[in-house]
This record gives C-alpha cells, structure tokens and sequence, in this order.
C-alpha cells in the first residue's frame, strides 16, 4: 500500500503526463538553486512535522501538507494514519540527518536520512513546493532503502 501511494503521489507530482522520467541510478541530481535562508526553512517545517508526529498531532503533522496532498487525506486524522501505518520511519524516527537539497525533474528535493524505530535506514525524498503566498509547503515524501530503491 506504502509503495503504490508513493508512487501515485510521485507519478502525479514530477512530471505533467504523471509519468516519472527515469535517469540512471548513478546519476547525481544537481543542487537546487534555492537561498540559504529558505534552505533552513524548509528543514524547518520537515522537523516541525517530525516533531508534530511524535506528538500524534495530526492537525499540525497536516499544516505542513501542500494543497495536494491535503486534497488526497482531507483530514489531519487520515494523514496521520497513513503515516503511522505507512511510513514508520517518518513517523517515529530513532535519528534523522538532513543530506543537501536537490532539484529533480524541476522540483525542490530534501533528502533525509532517517533511521527507523527498528534500526532500519531509509533515505526520505521530501518533495519541496513553494506555495503563491511564499511558503513552503511538503508536496511528498518518498522512501528510499540506501541503495536507492523503493520501500
């Protein structure tokens, strides 16, 4: 279930035909191009999330969503299931490390490294969109083992 609504999420949010274009997997995306400042802020509203998980507060874990996604859940209690169900190492990480943010496909990318309660390690891609009022906003969150595949 994870898996298929990552990839419906992902299908619908990279690409205008709802395709994913593949690249290589040794390819490396470029930086994206955004300021320092909005850098932070967008690590800022990852952690607030995290943080708004731990205290299974949905409606705040949901505040963070972008339109989208909010449209998909339309309740801070479904969103906060699917994450609980779903993404465990969203939802109650042991430690997270923030990697250098990406542009792919045009989209701002924040990978986070997250080790899982279980001790796993997953790198989550944490899709960026800059909302019309500036604000940033998740648009996705997609799971990935270490050696780039798919959970």
């Amino acid at each position: 279930m994870r898996r298929l609504l990552s990839v419906l999420i992902l299908s619908a949010l990279l690409t205008p035909q709802g395709v994913p274009r593949a690249a290589p997997m040794t390819e490396t995306p470029p930086p994206a191009q955004v300021p320092a400042e909005e850098v932070a802020e967008i690590r800022n509203i990852i952690l607030a999330q995290i943080e708004a998980f731990k205290a299974d507060d949905g409606a705040t874990a949901f505040s963070f969503a972008a339109p989208e996604i909010r449209k998909i859940f339309r309740t801070p209690e479904m969103f906060l299931y699917m994450v609980r169900r779903s993404y465990p190492s969203v939802y109650r990480p042991r430690s997270y490390t923030f990697r250098p943010l990406m542009a792919i496909d045009g989209k701002t990318v924040q990978p986070v490294v997250l080790v899982s309660p279980t001790g796993i390690e997953e790198t989550a891609l944490y899709i960026m969109e800059k909302q019309p009022d500036g604000l940033w906003k998740i648009a996705a969150c997609i799971m990935a083992q270490p050696d780039g595949s798919d959970t």
